[in-house]
């Protein structure tokens, strides 16, 4: 099971909502409308340099940046089309990217992490500061311990 903790609709706006759930089933029954915007588009395209049988993507977290130009920080989710486990992890994928201010481009793939329990792992982005980005992911049902991860997004150096 896949929450999205705040799923976009975007055409021309980003629509930010929190608290939102959805069931794989659900998800997949919407793909194809959500596959044509132009961010999801992105994260495919660098989720499938990964594993080329990566079918289906959605946006489960999207943080602003409130430090330097505008960018959003963007945890996707993307697995097979069959939604089956067949022995390889890396059919389901979580990536952090930092996307441009339009949500139109991926800038950078700060990681992609196979998920470490298939079909049932929640990721989200707890904090970002001005440099670095705080990731947690936990099993959704199993009482998994929680992992964090922290990732400098931002490459030029701040001034003092």
């Amino acid at each position: 099971m896949v929450k999205l903790y705040r799923p976009l609709l975007i055409a021309s706006l980003l629509l930010v909502s929190g608290g939102i759930s959805s069931t794989l089933a659900q998800a997949q029954a919407s793909a194809q409308s959500v596959d044509d915007c132009s961010i999801v588009a992105a994260l495919k395209t660098e989720f499938q340099k990964r594993n080329p049988r990566i079918a289906y993507v959605r946006v489960v977290d999207v943080r602003p940046s409130t430090f330097g130009p505008a960018k959003y920080l963007v945890v996707g989710w993307g697995i097979r089309a069959d939604y089956d486990f067949k022995g390889d992890f890396s059919d389901e994928l979580f990536g952090l990217f930092l996307v441009d201010g339009l949500l139109r481009r991926v800038e950078r793939v700060l990681d992609v992490i196979p998920t470490p329990r298939w079909n049932d792992t929640e990721m989200r982005i707890m904090r970002v500061d001005a440099d670095y980005v705080v990731l947690e992911s936990k099993g959704a049902t199993y009482g998994d311990g929680v992992l964090k991860r922290r990732y400098r997004w931002r490459e030029e150096q701040r001034k003092p």
